[in-house]
């Protein structure tokens, strides 16, 4: 097994300078690596690196968030989301690209944090997308209409019954439900229709107008797409970077199903076809990254040719709080990242 690269403490970031946190680099030793047992699911994995970074205990932003930091967070709350390992998952950027391409956008927590001048982004959640193209066209008016809802369980149940019509109307329900949602969680049954029970939130404020207008101005130079990945990535060319940020397993690899953002589950074989698209975009000279879980299954979908390395996080989806269980991420890259040469 490899020993990890030592990540760079004064890589240079983006633009947006969000004072991103320094690795904990007396963390990367041997004595800390994952344990035997927590190891072996990764058993037979090609070219694995591991270290354990716990990346939920990082120091991300300040409490008192500057325009400029407002501008690199994401808007949307949502699970599976990964602006905690942003800070971590820059160190594995290539040290240059043409456009970006994230065709399972998500809370786009990558794509806020590194503001590309060129973009692609898409999802297979139509609601999602149709939230960021309101977003993009008419910041004001999504912030009056997401204004109106009242942050109560009533409204909440009355929102996720209703039907708007509309594109603004729509991206705004979308925004509330999620908001406060279960653990910022979108799920939908086989019908298309969200089911998430109330979360218990109450915020005095659903969102700042300041955080939309931030967003909405770093969305002006992004295509936004409802497709799937390999619709999304159609275009990308040698020198571009696309970042794969799929649902993450547990009933899939019994073939069951796990997380249906959209009304087509992402299974198993959804992952293998990601893996093989992954490939061929790789072999065509394009920048990919990854996040996915770590799991053998998964990550032996993948050729030899990535490399892998693992970082401990925590499960943010659970009843109780303080039944959240460790997990472990993977991020794999079909290149040498900047930081590691």
């Amino acid at each position: 097994m490899q020993k990890p690269d030592r990540v760079d403490d004064h890589l240079t970031l983006t633009k947006c300078n969000l004072r991103p946190s320094r690795p904990q680099h007396s963390k990367d030793t041997a004595s800390s690596y994952l344990t035997p047992s927590s190891a072996s699911i990764l058993t037979a994995t090609p070219g694995l690196m591991l270290f354990s970074a716990d990346h939920t205990t990082l120091p991300t932003l300040d409490s008192n968030y500057s325009a400029q930091e407002v501008a690199c967070l994401p808007v949307v709350r949502w699970a599976g989301g990964k602006r905690l390992l942003v800070p971590r998952l820059v160190h594995y950027l290539p040290a240059s690209f043409k456009r970006y391409f994230e065709p399972m956008v998500g809370s786009g927590a990558l794509f806020f944090y590194l503001q590309p001048r060129r973009s692609v982004l898409g999802d297979l959640n139509p609601e999602l997308v149709n939230f960021y193209q309101v977003l993009k066209a008419r910041p004001r008016q999504l912030h009056r209409a997401i204004a109106r809802f009242n942050p109560s369980k009533t409204a909440y149940y009355a929102a996720r019954d209703s039907s708007p019509v509309s594109s603004l109307s729509r991206a705004a329900r979308f925004f509330f439900l999620v908001r406060l949602s279960w653990n910022g969680l979108y799920r939908v049954n086989k019908h298309g229709w969200f089911n998430v029970p109330f979360g218990g939130r109450r915020p005095h404020t659903l969102v700042l107008l300041p955080h939309l207008l931030a967003a909405s101005s770093a969305l002006q130079t992004a295509n936004i797409h409802h497709g799937d990945l390999t619709d999304t990535t159609r275009d990308a060319r040698r020198g571009d970077l696309v970042y794969f940020d799929p649902p993450y397993p547990r009933g899939a690899l019994e073939g069951n199903g796990f997380d249906r953002y959209a009304s087509r589950i992402f299974r198993l074989e959804d992952h293998r076809r990601l893996a093989d698209h992954a490939t061929q975009l790789a072999a065509r000279g394009i920048h990919v990254l990854i996040t996915e879980a770590a799991r053998k299954e998964i990550l032996n979908l993948y050729p030899r040719t990535f490399r892998v390395a693992i970082v401990r996080g925590q499960s943010r989806i659970a009843s109780d709080p303080a039944d959240r269980r460790k997990s472990y991420e993977a991020i794999l890259t079909s290149y040498r990242p900047a930081s590691k040469r």
